[in-house]
């Protein structure tokens, strides 16, 4: 199952949450579910940690623990409720990652000081393979994507200016680079916002800086929605929803790309004190626009998923609101405190039937631990 999911890794005021292919739920409908504890992991607590899904395991590897940095892993088996250790990374790093079908792949710029490492795990033989130096150097606020033959890593930022070259892609199977010229000129301001593959091209939104030379210091920015075809390397601007009186440029320069379901590409944006949800059809060039969600949005310590056939974020201390693109409509359940109400970088995956999140950053006003090691699942229905 190619491209079931990438997880992308975005500076963002909700965080916690991946990308993903939508696939349908399974969970008993009418069921009224409640979060499940995970069994002791056999790792530390993390965050930046690279995390995927393979159909079977989570495979969670690298990131920063409480004594610094690792390159240790740990798989977690939802059918049997168990973990067990995997190899080590041959570096300490974690970040975006994506699933092939086969195998996990992963780069990471490593902050804007490096060093740049990319590495390829086939979780059959628990052996991890380094790829070959490429042409992208160290960088921070990039997205990664998986185009089904390569992974993309896009924009990013060194310091106050932005990292060039400004994208690559790698086969991981070959470990062969190519610079993604049809990208030099896009310039997100801080890294794009974020980037998902609809089968033929990677949409993806952000800021455009208008003023690239002064960097951070840049007051001048447009948001933007592209489309990019690695088969070409070119790029085609698309058109942004309307502004309204309650979609500003504020809220556009907030789209965030979060799942393909095979017809229709979902964004979230932020509203003071909520989020959207955001339905863009390539085929016909259109977009829909999702009510508010029903729950205040705290600005830290949220996280939020996507879970097959809809989008789950904390409402509350121990809720979820849900939103199902087919129908356009909102829920809200109560299935007890989880990570995503009070945690920020989590590994989070959905399994086709269960949403888990384990570790992350804690709030310290619910957890003397900045960083558990502890975690949880849910099932849901469709």
């Amino acid at each position: 199952m190619i491209g079931t999911l990438v997880v992308v890794a975005i500076v963002a005021a909700i965080s916690g949450f991946y990308v993903g292919r939508a696939t349908k739920s399974t969970a008993p409908a009418g069921a009224q579910p409640s979060w499940q504890p995970l069994p002791q992991a056999p790792i530390a607590g993390r965050v930046n940690e690279g995390v995927v899904w393979t159909g079977d395991e989570m495979l969670v590897w690298g990131g920063t623990t409480k004594s610094g940095s690792t390159s240790d892993g740990a798989a977690y088996d939802p059918a049997k409720n168990t973990w067990h250790t995997i190899a080590r990374a041959p570096a300490r790093f974690g970040g975006p990652a994506v699933w092939t079908g086969e195998t996990a792949a992963a780069w990471t710029g490593n902050s804007p000081d490096g060093p740049a490492v990319g590495a390829v795990y086939d979780p059959k033989a628990d052996r991890w393979h380094v790829l070959p130096a490429g042409p992208l150097g160290p960088r921070e606020g990039y997205a990664a994507v998986w185009d089904g033959k390569e992974l993309l890593i896009i924009g990013g930022a060194r310091g106050d200016a932005q990292a060039t070259p400004v994208a690559g892609a790698v086969d991981p199977t070959t470990g062969a680079w190519r610079v993604l010229h049809g990208l030099d000129k896009l310039v997100f301001f801080g890294g794009p916002n974020g980037a998902v593959w609809d089968g033929s091209e990677v949409l993806m939104t952000g800021n455009l800086s208008l003023c690239p030379e002064k960097g951070s210091a840049c007051n001048s920015l447009r948001p933007t929605f592209v489309a990019y075809n690695p088969a070409t390397d070119a790029v085609r601007a698309l058109k942004l929803p309307p502004l309204s009186a309650d979609f500003g440029a504020d809220t556009a320069g907030s789209l965030k790309p979060i799942a393909w379901t095979g017809i229709e590409a979902i964004f979230t944006a932020s509203v003071p004190g909520s989020i959207r949800i955001f339905m863009y059809d390539p085929a016909s060039a259109s977009w829909k626009k999702g009510a508010p969600g029903p729950c205040y949005i705290p600005p830290q310590f949220t996280q939020t998923a996507w879970a097959g056939d809809q989008f789950a974020a904390a409402c509350g201390t121990d809720g979820l609101q849900l939103y199902v693109p087919k129908s356009e409509t909102w829920s809200t359940i109560s299935p007890g405190p989880s990570p995503l109400n009070s945690r920020e970088s989590s590994a989070i995956v959905w399994t086709g039937t269960d949403l888990v999140a384990w570790s992350g950053s804690a709030d310290k006003r619910v957890s003397p631990n900045p960083l558990p090691d502890d975690g949880a699942s849910l099932a849901l229905g469709g």
